[in-house]
């Protein structure tokens, strides 16, 4: 990717003027209040079980009962306790157009915001669930990684765009981060550019329960600062995190949201109002999955040996396990849209769902150096994800649907496996070459589930590139420009009145990374550029659905 400004730099004027916000001290007073309140309310939720929540034991899910929540939970807002005491002062009062600047007398400019933010929230659909996962490491390594922002956001990468820190209102002691708060903003998404990032401002609390025990909770500030947007509003969420034995922690994840779906693309409305978008299995999952790695190249994870190859290498390893996970962070943030570098339209008829953006690199040794372009889009096939995944998945199948190596066959020459679940791998493939050509095309492949999408990512890289990996040499200059595939479950009811009874089927997210050397400049895209870009990502497209259809009719 192009380089960027750190995670950590501030660079909205609007985080800015929140940085300067949170730490003066009557605003202090109030977020620690409110972080330790959302503590114990994260404490209750991740430890009760039945009436509040649901659990289904056959879809292992366990999503929150609301009506038992608010009953335990839910306070009279002071806003409406100032509009009682009012009314119980003067009489009966007409409330004012909360779309207008109208004045209210005898209540305050802040708490009408705050009537307007009760407004904005009565919008909001509540996407709550809990899940428990055991994760690789000791619950202290696993409290900073959250407390690392930059950390944090890389390892949830399939969810987070990019975070933050606005400012630590309470720093803890040096050798023990209990009773930290820090204030954070940070960008969810889901894969896909047709998708809007959550922008999310909210509290980070840390507390030691005893000494094998810790909670990190989260909490929007949006109830101390009324005019955030309200798109989406993070209630206590976050993990309690038990010791069970050396390098093992047992992690219940509660995450309580409450989203705005009324621009979600008809597409994922599905995947928003099902919870399956930023839901407590997928963070525990893709946890998981990521200390499993780190375990693995550290050969510390007695439940997984050391892994092997077809073909007996070994040195390598290691370095094309840090090669996958920077290939697969760069495609989760190629997938994701920033200010900075919004998603554009491509200039051609009937391409409104395929979009593009360019990146300028200068000196990032990690991908080749100019101008590169993203083009990506998403589709609906009335496939099952299980079914899409494996069929991308198969190394047999590569020759039908990949515009470089189409029609030539392929074979994997190595296998890693990553952790507990089988569909977690990273793998070299080799094509055969073209016909009177001796250039074999690598790819280096990554496969996994963070329990809501499936994944395929990949990227080729150059036959001298691969010996230097597998010879156990440096990674991080070795170039990629990652590809791939998100596959999320759909209902189709959702997506038209035609086609409603069709059933569901599976949404296929698609982006590819090229580089343009036409190009010295990321402004404009010629319309050379346009063609071949449409022309990659439309073939493509084409490709899957004549090799899947047929097979399904």
């Amino acid at each position: 990717m192009a380089s960027n400004l750190g995670t950590n730099n501030i660079s909205r004027a609007s985080d800015l003027l929140m940085s300067v916000s949170v730490c003066s001290e009557v605003n202090k007073a109030k977020i620690s209040n409110l972080a330790t309140v959302a503590s114990e309310e994260l404490l209750q939720m991740a430890l009760e079980k039945e009436p509040l929540w649901l659990i289904d034991k056959d879809k292992k899910t366990e999503v929150l009962n609301i009506v038992e929540y608010k009953r335990r939970f839910a306070s009279l807002d002071a806003t409406l306790e100032e509009v009682i005491r009012v009314i119980t002062t003067q009489g009966t009062i007409d409330l004012p157009d909360l779309n207008e600047n109208a004045e209210f007398h005898g209540v305050s400019n802040e708490n009408l915001s705050r009537l307007r933010l009760q407004k904005d929230a009565s919008l909001l659909e509540t996407e709550a669930s809990r899940a428990v996962g055991v994760v690789s490491a000791d619950p202290l390594s696993l409290v900073n990684m959250f407390m690392e922002v930059d950390h944090w956001s890389s390892v949830f990468s399939n969810v987070v765009s990019k975070a933050s820190i606005l400012g630590f209102l309470l720093t803890g002691e040096k050798i023990n981060p209990d009773g930290v708060l820090q204030v954070v903003t940070a960008d969810f998404h889901v894969p896909s550019p047709l998708c809007r990032t959550q922008e999310i401002c909210f509290a980070r609390y840390f507390r030691q329960l005893d000494s094998n025990t810790w909670l990190v909770v989260d909490v929007s500030l949006d109830s101390i600062f009324p005019h955030l947007a309200l798109r989406c509003q993070r209630k206590p969420s976050g993990c309690l995190i038990q010791a069970l034995h050396e390098r093992s922690s047992k992690v219940t994840w509660v995450e309580n949201n409450a989203v705005n779906n009324g621009s979600v693309h008809n597409m994922f409305r599905h995947v928003f109002t099902s919870g399956l978008a930023f839901g407590a299995n997928q963070w525990v999952a893709t946890l998981e999955r990521e200390f499993d790695r780190i375990a693995i190249m550290e050969k510390q994870f007695d439940q997984f040996p050391a892994p092997k190859s077809a073909n007996g290498l070994q040195a390598g390893n290691k370095n094309l396990l840090k090669l996958a996970g920077r290939m697969v962070r760069s495609y989760n943030a190629n997938m994701s849209s920033y200010s900075e570098n919004p998603w554009r339209l491509l200039p051609i008829i009937s391409a409104e769902d395929i979009l593009v953006k360019t990146s300028f690199n200068l000196d990032d040794p990690g991908s080749p150096h100019g101008v590169s372009v993203t083009i990506a889009t998403s589709v609906w096939l009335q496939i099952p994800q299980k079914d899409v995944f494996n069929f991308l998945c198969n190394t047999n199948n590569r020759k039908k649907w990949d515009v470089l190596s189409y029609g030539r066959g392929s074979r994997e020459i190595l296998h890693i496996s990553c952790g507990r679940n089988p569909e977690n791998v990273v793998s070299l493939l080799l094509a055969e070459p073209r016909p009177n050509k001796k250039i074999e095309m690598v790819y280096v492949q990554e496969t996994f589930s963070d329990s809501t999408g499936l994944y395929v990512v990949y990227a080729p890289i150059e036959m001298a590139a691969m010996h230097h990996i597998l010879e156990g040499k440096d990674s991080d200059i070795v170039s990629i420009l990652p590809c791939g595939f998100a596959v999320l479950p759909a209902n189709r009811s959702a997506m038209s009145e035609e086609t409603e009874n069709i059933g569901g089927g599976s949404i296929l997210s698609i982006a590819f990374e090229v580089m343009d050397e036409g190009l010295s400049s990321s402004e404009n895209l010629p319309p050379q550029s346009v063609i071949t870009a449409y022309s990659i990502i439309r073939t493509t497209v084409d490709l899957i659905k004549a090799a899947l259809l047929p097979i399904h009719d």
